[in-house]
């Protein structure tokens, strides 16, 4: 009986003992909360937009262009496009140009950004640029400095496009009126997406594959050319607008070849197109080929694949397969041929790989004059043997002159558009 009495007695001591430890953590809680609860308080009165700018108080800035100063005090010289809302909008247009260009100077391009805020009302607001536009002269000093600020800079986008201004000042080519477009930067880029899916060779280039390209030993990046034609007094005004035939016009040109990044060279013609062959760039580009003197055949290559591939078991003389697959659509045939006859096909589709591989050959040439890998040969043997790479990659330039290439390619003619048998073998 009284061992029965003594265990209820310690259950119910360690029932109060249960209940004391339970009331010392619930009475620490209540200090943390009550410790904690002033911080969140401080922290949310000290929250919101302390460095906000309101809308009224921005200007939009849809281009800018990057000049190279005369001296070293004015190294940086830059030219904003801001947008003019109320042109834009047109509730409270006045008539005037829809666009204004703002210059600064500077040692660097943010004193240049500081020195061109003495100029506008408002703060430059660099969140919606869409082009930025560097002088070839600048581009042939280096750019490393200004992409570093761009990927830097908060309010810039990595998708913004980069172009190179052929021969001319940037800032030509943010201050021409286009017809197509109220916004000249918009223009630029809407001509871009244009070219690229006509005429081949051009093609969108960001801020954010500049600066790989810079990065890849051996090579560097390809950059669009812009240019302005014409009568470059008169791109300014708004009577280039009611022209039939406008006296200035911006364009896009050749590609603008760099090593690491200093401008080398610019590529035209068949070194351009197989340039961005090698890299698979291609959405569509037509392709002439010639069966006899003065006698021409258009295509329109519409897929493009191509396929680096690196034997780099002996790392100081690598050889290299390039692998061309191409489907393609007969545009233009000026003569008799008997387009129902496969035989005829057959050979069109032999002369068809055949430019393909000249226009490749090009290209290979043309990079290796310029001493710069950026077709991406290097990256190919770096994929194939890591280790072998680390070995050869400050000498890659020597092996990349004397490497050996060679080229499989496979054209198909999959269709002859609207017309199988032309009207002109009838009549022969």
């Amino acid at each position: 009986m009284n061992r029965t009495y003594l265990q209820k007695f310690l259950i119910r001591l360690k029932g109060h003992s249960r209940i004391r430890n339970e009331s010392k953590i619930l009475s620490k809680c209540n200090f943390f909360i009550a410790g904690l609860l002033p911080c969140i308080l401080i922290c949310l009165s000290l929250t919101g937009c302390w460095d906000s700018v309101e809308l009224n108080r921005r200007a939009i800035v849809s281009g800018v262009a990057i000049d190279r100063g005369p001296t070293e005090e004015e190294k940086y010289v830059l030219s904003f496009q801001v947008i003019v809302a109320d042109e834009i909008s047109g509730k409270n247009a006045r008539g005037t140009s829809p666009v204004s260009v703002y210059k600064g100077s500077g040692r660097s391009m943010f004193e240049a950004l500081a020195n061109a805020s003495r100029q506008t009302a408002r703060f430059l607001s660099l969140g919606h640029i869409r082009v930025v536009i560097i002088s070839e002269k600048f581009a042939q000093e280096g750019i490393k400095d200004i992409m570093d600020v761009l990927e830097r800079e908060s309010e810039t986008r990595l998708t913004s496009l980069i172009f190179i201004s052929k021969g001319q000042p940037a800032s030509e080519c943010m201050t021409t009126m286009t017809v197509f477009g109220r916004i000249p930067a918009n223009d630029l880029v809407e001509k871009l997406q244009t070219t690229s899916k006509q005429f081949g060779y051009n093609y969108r280039m960001e801020v954010d594959d500049i600066i790989r390209g810079i990065q890849v030993p051996g090579g560097g990046p390809v950059i669009n050319g812009v240019l302005v034609t014409g009568d470059l007094e008169q791109r300014e005004s708004n009577d280039n607008l009611k022209k039939i035939r406008p006296e200035a016009i911006i364009k896009v040109t050749g590609l603008a070849a760099f090593k690491e990044d200093k401008l080398k060279g610019w590529l035209l013609g068949e070194e351009a197109i197989g340039t961005v062959l090698l890299k698979n760039k291609i959405s569509q580009m037509p392709v002439l080929v010639s069966i006899g003197e003065n006698d021409y055949i258009s295509f329109n290559v519409y897929l493009s694949q191509v396929h680096i591939h690196a034997d780099a078991k002996d790392i100081e003389h690598p050889v290299f397969t390039i692998n061309v697959t191409q489907q393609a659509g007969l545009k233009e045939s000026p003569n008799g041929l008997d387009l129902t006859d496969p035989t005829v096909l057959n050979d069109l589709s032999k002369l068809l790989e055949k430019n393909i591989q000249e226009q490749i050959r090009a290209a290979i040439a043309t990079a290796r004059s310029l001493k710069s890998d950026y077709l991406g040969f290097g990256e190919a043997v770096e994929r194939a043997n890591p280790r072998g790479w680390k070995q050869v990659k400050d000498h890659w330039d020597r092996i990349f002159e004397t490497c050996q290439v060679n080229i499989n390619t496979d054209a198909v003619i999959r269709h002859t558009d609207m017309r199988s048998d032309s009207f002109q073998s009838k009549n022969k």
